[in-house]
């Protein structure tokens, strides 16, 4: 059976790294695999397939009327990439669907990106860093937590994720202070809500997190 010297655990089967720490195993594997081989559905596949087809079906629906009266100007184009965005963040949900603190903090980065270019797009008033970018970091956080709870997912599996999501709702600090925020109170209220969370995690689980970054950088 293979071993981790850092992680001190053996691991069955044919795995040659460490499920933990990611580093080499010694030691000779077992010759057959003692766990069981697991099929995923195909669900989410199937659905993101009929949100893609109806999605197609109305932006060309919306392009042949915009061409018939083009006198609104190009209104479908907007149709279209609505559709696209709503379809991204759909797949990137049923990509990442196995981890379930990664995937709301993917999301927090698409969509914002996705806001960021709408607000581009439209002619740029502000609203995406004024309140899209604030609002999603910090419930986030909030969202987060109660995830955790709800699930009853150990402090390592969501910890990294938390503290990503902290860092990036300190960022509408940045913003006010650059004076790129018209609108204080969104990204004051995230400011606040991630210095509260960021010490939270070092005051009452600070052996925890130690561990883990240690793990994570294999030191």
């Amino acid at each position: 059976m293979r071993s981790c010297e850092k992680c001190k655990i053996s691991v069955a089967g044919a795995l040659k790294r460490c499920p933990l720490c990611q580093g080499d195993l010694t030691g000779e594997p077992l010759r057959e695999n003692p766990f069981p081989w697991l099929t995923y559905s195909r669900h989410y596949s199937g659905f993101l397939r009929i949100v893609a087809f109806v999605g197609v079906v109305a932006a060309a629906v919306c392009i042949a009327v915009n061409l018939s009266l083009p006198s609104g100007g190009w209104w479908s184009m907007f149709v279209a990439a609505g559709f696209g965005s709503l379809w991204l963040t759909l797949w990137l949900v049923e990509k990442k669907r196995t981890n379930i603190p990664k995937t709301i903090l993917w999301q927090v980065a698409l969509i914002s990106l996705l806001a960021l270019l709408w607000d581009w797009w439209t002619g740029w008033r502000g609203w995406s860093i004024d309140y899209v970018v604030p609002i999603l970091c910090g419930c986030t956080m909030v969202i987060m937590s109660l995830v955790a709870r709800i699930l009853r997912l150990r402090i390592q599996d969501y910890i990294i994720y938390l503290i990503l999501d902290s860092i990036l709702g300190i960022v509408p600090l940045i913003l006010i202070l650059c004076g790129a925020v018209r609108i204080v109170y969104p990204s004051a209220i995230c400011v606040a809500v991630s210095i509260i969370s960021l010490a939270s995690l070092f005051i009452f689980e600070g052996t925890a997190l130690r561990n883990e970054i240690l793990r994570r950088l294999h030191l």
